[in-house]
């Protein structure tokens, strides 16, 4: 017998399927995890968390912003000074949340009243976040 047939021998003897299998299960694992998370996150997107009876309401407008009562229509126009005192105001209610409804106007403005209102109202004297209370509504 030749040393070349000698050689596959062996390699065929020490060839181990456990090895392939094991790689194949972890790349079917892999692909069905990804295949989950492409599946999830668009309806992660969409998920709308509406304004509850009590909770603050801004909209922002092309022209200005101010009050609501339901994202739709202004109720009472609202200033940069006023909603600063008003997001101050809602930090002794912890149960009150602000959504922010952006129907025309500038995005970085609602942006920076955001990050404002969500480190104020969202996280206690230690600095740990202990509640959602800003949400943003730009669709």
């Amino acid at each position: 017998m030749s040393r070349y047939l000698r050689r596959q021998e062996a390699e065929l003897e020490e060839h181990d399927i456990s090895k392939e299998l094991f790689l194949g299960i972890m790349m079917l694992m892999l692909s069905l995890g990804i295949m989950i998370l492409n599946v999830t996150q668009p309806v992660w997107r969409v998920h709308r968390h509406d304004p509850q009876p009590g909770d603050m309401v801004v909209l922002y407008m092309s022209d200005s912003m101010g009050l609501s009562r339901d994202g739709h229509t202004i109720v009472s126009p609202l200033n940069e000074w006023e909603f600063r005192r008003m997001v101050g105001r809602m930090v002794a209610e912890p149960e009150t949340s602000l959504h922010l409804f952006l129907k025309g106007g500038s995005r970085e403005r609602l942006v920076k009243h955001a990050s404002f209102a969500d480190s104020l109202l969202s996280t206690d004297q230690s600095g740990q976040k202990v509640r959602s209370a800003v949400y943003l509504h730009t669709w």
